[in-house]
């Protein structure tokens, strides 16, 4: 079997346990969180298996919808850098948390998933990352607030995917 059909096959597989348990045991959540969670895990699991998009060990996702000086084979950021990007970040349901434009931003001072996505393009490249929650913004697990109670401009939920939308516009 084609391995792209076989991870499909799983991924539904997966799909199909979780909304059962969703419909049929609802006595099985744990915090008022779980539904947004397991929203976030289908959606990864869906989104894995599409045309293009690719997975990294630590389970970041990505596709990159540009690349134009990889012919050159000129050089890409390292974690270290400082990129200058235009940037969208966007939760699963559309929701925009934040717009940027020719942003400066050192990736060594970044969420995980961001630096691990930044680096895999050159300049006026452009890549699509998928973050999970665990290479995402930490939240406190004691009460189970999510980003953004804290100092950050919009709030975003415990255990969200982040949809980062990125031209790298220059880095040093």
């Amino acid at each position: 079997m084609d391995s792209k059909i076989k991870m499909k096959v799983e991924s539904l597989k997966w799909i199909v346990i979780s909304l059962i348990a969703i419909t049929f045991l609802p006595g099985c959540k744990q915090d008022e969180w779980t539904d947004w969670r397991l929203q976030n895990d289908i959606w990864l699991e869906l989104n894995k298996a599409k045309d293009s998009v690719q997975t990294t060990s630590t389970g970041l996702q990505y596709k990159i919808i540009a690349d134009p000086l990889a012919e050159n084979n000129d050089a890409k950021p390292k974690p270290n850098s400082t990129v200058v990007c235009d940037y969208t970040l966007r939760l699963i349901n559309g929701t925009v948390i934040e717009e940027r434009k020719n942003q400066p931003i050192y990736l060594a001072s970044t969420i995980p998933g961001f630096r691990e996505g930044c680096i895999k393009v050159r300049t006026h490249g452009d890549i699509h990352l998928y973050i999970p929650a665990h290479l995402g913004y930490d939240y406190d697990t004691s009460d189970g607030r999510g980003a953004g109670t804290e100092g950050y401009k919009t709030y975003i939920p415990p255990y969200s995917t982040l949809i980062y939308e990125i031209h790298i516009c220059s880095f040093y």
